[in-house]
């Protein structure tokens, strides 16, 4: 009777155990699937990843940052017969660079392939372009001292993400903050990645300052007030705070207070009859690795 007790006893320990094990399952399931939804790589703070059929398309990116003088030039001889002074801001700003610059490779929606132009030249013209279009016209004359005394806390006075809040240098103290080194995840953007500033639209840009970024510590700034410069941070000052940090990507090293406006009669050179000619490729086009 004992044995047969015992045994009752240890069965029915079985199929409670088996109803515990049916009732977890379901949130375990649960358990995981938030975990994979959680990762990084599907946040917006985790640094893009691009398609790997850019590669295949001669995609790359400049090997080092545009000049907006040579840009000039590239822009003058190959571009300014058909675009005349350039494009308007409102069609450039949701346009990321790396989608023009794979139309102007590949010769996509009615625009010519200028592959005969090296990888630096196209990048250069992009910009210039992109210049034309309004990409420096900031408003706000004060803009690199309201980015001192608002972002270059975390992302550096020169935009390398090397801010004394995030990094814990000791200039951190003199701020009146005690370092934090480590203690952002994922760090401050560094607005000098080409693989993050060019591969996202001025609006991404201006959604990404209004509204924060989340988790990372970026914070939402729309409405926010500095009282030492006396200004709000409304759209318009968002917007040339975009301007302003996208110059950390290229070199603007324009004479200042010339006219870039390109003449809209000027014909094409010999280098643009080149560039356009097929199968001709420069020995600086293969991407890098």
């Amino acid at each position: 009777m004992r044995k047969m007790f015992s045994q009752s006893i240890f069965m029915k320990s079985m199929q409670l155990g088996l109803v515990g094990l049916m009732l977890l399952a379901p949130l375990t399931g649960c358990v995981a699937t938030e975990k994979k939804v959680s990762t990084k790589a599907s946040l917006l703070t985790s640094e893009p990843v691009l398609d790997p059929k850019l590669v295949k398309e001669d995609f790359s990116f400049p090997s080092q940052p545009p000049q907006l003088s040579q840009g000039k030039v590239v822009f003058q001889q190959n571009c300014a017969s058909c675009h005349g002074a350039g494009l308007s801001y409102d069609k450039v700003k949701d346009q990321r660079p790396i989608d023009t610059f794979l139309m102007i490779t590949r010769g996509d929606k009615g625009h010519p392939s200028f592959r005969g132009l090296t990888r630096d030249e196209r990048w250069q013209a992009i910009w210039y372009a992109r210049y034309l279009a309004g990409e420096a016209d900031i408003k706000n004359k004060d803009i690199a001292a309201i980015f001192g005394s608002n972002c270059a806390v975390c992302h550096g006075a020169k935009g390398f993400a090397d801010g004394p809040l995030y990094t814990g240098h000791a200039s951190a103290h003199e701020l009146g903050m005690a370092p934090v080194k480590g203690a952002f995840d994922p760090p401050p953007a560094n607005f000098h990645s080409y693989s993050r500033m060019y591969n996202r639209t001025d609006d991404q840009l201006v959604k990404f300052i209004t509204e924060g970024v989340y988790p990372s510590a970026m914070p939402s700034w729309k409405g926010r007030v500095d009282r030492d410069k006396n200004v709000v941070f409304d759209d318009a000052l968002i917007r040339d705070l975009v301007k302003y940090v996208r110059t950390f990507s290229y070199e603007n090293d324009l004479p200042e207070g010339e006219s870039q406006k390109p003449s809209a009669s000027e014909k094409p050179s010999s280098k643009m009859l080149s560039a356009l000619e097929p199968g001709h490729v420069s020995k600086m086009e293969k991407p890098l690795r």
